[in-house]
């Protein structure tokens, strides 16, 4: 059985740490790109592929009572294998790449889960590699986050925005990559937790 089906939560889930969208949150916003779709190796069907180490995760978004959130909206945005953002305010002087997608939208399933395929981002000058996430569920407020790889662990301990996090923190951003037997692609998991409906907050009491 589930953990939310006919039965209490002992305790809350950790929320997901909110981060900074930073500076290259695609324009015009991804809801209005040509190419958002959930495969970001390649901008069409029959295209080219994208340079890079190729990946993918799945996931869930839930609330903090573990209920899945159906028809929530995930954004996703990263760099590519050069590590260069397809934004006109990056000045890093890498190349773009043409066949790489840069970003996605996704909508959960019923069981709050959804799935993209990218590549493992380039290190941006300052920062380790990372995707940017931002995430809208109705009646849940706004989360905007960074997911990890944990294979630059090294990387990742001396980047300034991860290192603020606590320890539980870092485990919930950070996903380990694995392939799979017969898979062609390194797998990870990366769930995102959304902090309590603004519905289900205690009422405060009557003065």
């Amino acid at each position: 059985m589930l953990p939310w089906v006919g039965q209490t939560i002992a305790e809350d889930l950790a929320q997901t740490p909110g981060q900074t969208s930073g500076p290259f949150y695609p324009v015009p916003e991804i809801a209005k790109q040509p190419h958002s779709d959930a495969d970001l190796t390649r901008r069409a069907a029959d295209g080219p592929l994208a340079e890079g180490e190729m990946i993918d995760v799945r996931g869930t978004v839930v609330g903090i009572d573990g209920r899945p959130l159906s028809g929530a909206i995930v954004e996703l945005w990263q760099a590519c294998h050069s590590g260069r953002y397809q934004h006109q305010a990056d000045s890093n002087q890498a190349p773009l790449d043409p066949n790489f997608q840069y970003w996605a939208r996704l909508v959960c399933d019923p069981e709050g889960a959804y799935r993209f395929q990218s590549i493992i981002p380039g290190k941006y000058p300052g920062r380790t590699p990372h995707i940017h996430f931002r995430v809208v569920a109705e009646g849940f407020p706004e989360l905007v986050t960074q997911m990890y790889f944990q294979q630059f662990g090294e990387a990742n301990q001396k980047d300034g925005i991860y290192s603020r996090l606590s320890m539980q923190q870092k485990e919930s951003v950070t996903v380990s990559l694995a392939k799979q037997e017969g898979a062609a692609r390194l797998q990870g998991d990366f769930r995102m937790v959304l902090a309590r409906a603004a519905t289900d907050r205690a009422t405060p009491p009557m003065p």
